[in-house]
C-alpha cells in the first residue's frame, strides 16, 4: 500500500505541482488548502506524512504544525516544513513546533524526495518501535496476570480439599459436583502456566475482529 503524504498549502498550482512529482513516485496525495484544513484531515484520515506550507490564510503552517505535534492523535505523523524564507531562526521556530524537516521554495524535486523518503523512513522505525513496545507491555502485563492469579486458585484449591474432607462421611456425597469444580480448578491452572509461559506475541481472530493471545502459538513450552 503506498504511503499517504497530505500536502497543505493554500497555492493550487503548489499543490498540483507536488501532486504530480509525488503521485508519479508511487505516493497517494491528500490535500488541504489552510492549517485547519489540515488538522482535520489529519486527524480523520492519519496520512504517513505531512508537507506543510508556512504561510497560509487562517492558521498558519506553524500553528497548525505545534497543534497536530500536541494532539495525541497526530503527534506521531511528521510534517515537513515548506518555505520560501531563508532566515535560520525562521527554520529554528517550525522544527520547535514540532518539524521533523523543511523544504525550501523554490523546492530541487530531488531534494524533496530524498526528504520525504528519509522521514518516511523515519516514521516507519518509529511505528514499528511503538508496536514493539506495546507487545512488550502485553507480554509483561500477561506475565503479572499470572502471577496475581496463582494465589486465589491456590485457596480454592485448599478450599475443595476442606471441602471433601468435611462431606466424607456423607451417604450422598456431590461427588460429580466436586468432580467439575476440580476439572474447572486444573483447566484454569493450565491457563495460567501458559500465561506464565509466554515469550513471543502471538494473535488468533475473536469476535467481531477483534484478536486475543493465541496462548497455544505465545508459549515457550509450545516450541
Amino acid at each position: 500500500m503506498p504511503a499517504k503524504i497530505l500536502v497543505a498549502d493554500d497555492s493550487k498550482d503548489n499543490v498540483e505541482v507536488l501532486k504530480t512529482v509525488l503521485e508519479y513516485n508511487h505516493y497517494q496525495i491528500l490535500s488541504a488548502s489552510n492549517g485547519d484544513d489540515a488538522i482535520r484531515s489529519a486527524r480523520e484520515l492519519q496520512p504517513d506524512l505531512i508537507l506543510m506550507d508556512v504561510i497560509m490564510p487562517g492558521m498558519d503552517g506553524i500553528t497548525a504544525c505545534r497543534t497536530l505535534h500536541n494532539d495525541e492523535k497526530t503527534r506521531g505523523i511528521p510534517v515537513i516544513m515548506i518555505t520560501a524564507k531563508n532566515d535560520p531562526e525562521d527554520l529554528k521556530i517550525g522544527l520547535e513546533a514540532g518539524a521533523v524537516d523543511y523544504v525550501r521554495k523554490p523546492f530541487i524535486i530531488v531534494e524533496l524526495l530524498a526528504r520525504v523518503n528519509a522521514a518516511l523512513r523515519l516514521k516507519q522505525a518509529q511505528d514499528k518501535l511503538v508496536e514493539q513496545e506495546k507487545k512488550l507491555a502485553i507480554m509483561e502485563l500477561a506475565g503479572a496476570a499470572a502471577h496475581e492469579l496463582n494465589q486465589p486458585l491456590t485457596v480454592i484449591n485448599c478450599q475443595i480439599k476442606l471441602m471433601e474432607e468435611s462431606i466424607a462421611s456423607l451417604k450422598d456425597k456431590p461427588t460429580r459436583e466436586i468432580e467439575i469444580i476440580h476439572e474447572s480448578v486444573r483447566r484454569m491452572t493450565e491457563i495460567i502456566r501458559k500465561i506464565g509461559n509466554i515469550t513471543r506475541y502471538r494473535t488468533k481472530d475473536y469476535l467481531l475482529g477483534d484478536k486475543i493471545i493465541d496462548l497455544e502459538q505465545a508459549s515457550e513450552d509450545e516450541e
